[in-house]
């Protein structure tokens, strides 16, 4: 073989291995999309050690507000001592707190914090409220940008459906 189509050769190969690289970079980044804008939060929950019974007080306590030990207890259905446990569990990592009631120092009243209610908030507006937030960080520009990337990606992937743009 002449040394002419030998390079010829290992420029291909080189040439397929960099759009290989590339294509796995581009793949991870779509996964990665993915993931963050169809965030599953009793995924999340897990991959953090959170049990269902972390998710399912701290969920009581976003919707309904702020109460006591004993009401919750009772609106879940689940014995006293359980409840504390999973508090005392929940206040250690910083996701809700007690604060003693100014008029009756016997009551304390639990509830989520600002975190868990802002992450809370994120996932009630779904995925493209999510999307519309981070656009909303992106210039004119950018967004034009993303959009055409998209649009060719699907074009070259031949992906039966695309967006209707004029």
């Amino acid at each position: 073989m002449k040394a002419s189509a030998k390079r010829g050769i290992e420029s291909v190969r080189r040439q397929d291995s960099a759009l290989r690289q590339q294509a796995e970079e581009i793949l991870a980044t779509v996964r990665v999309l993915w993931r963050d804008l169809l965030r599953n939060p009793y995924a999340d929950a897990e991959q953090h050690g959170m049990t269902g019974p972390q998710i399912t007080v701290m969920a009581c306590l976003v919707s309904r507000g702020p109460m006591t030990l004993t009401e919750l207890s009772r609106s879940l259905g689940m014995s006293h001592s359980s409840a504390s446990g999973i508090i005392d569990r929940l206040q250690a990592r910083g996701l809700v707190r007690r604060t003693e009631d100014a008029t009756d120092r016997r009551r304390t009243s639990i509830e989520v914090t600002e975190a868990v209610q802002r992450y809370v908030r994120e996932l009630e507006v779904g995925p493209s409220g999510r999307l519309v937030e981070a656009l909303g960080k992106a210039t004119p520009a950018q967004r034009a940008a993303i959009t055409t990337g998209l649009d060719l990606l699907c074009r070259l992937l031949g992906s039966r459906r695309t967006p209707d743009r004029q």
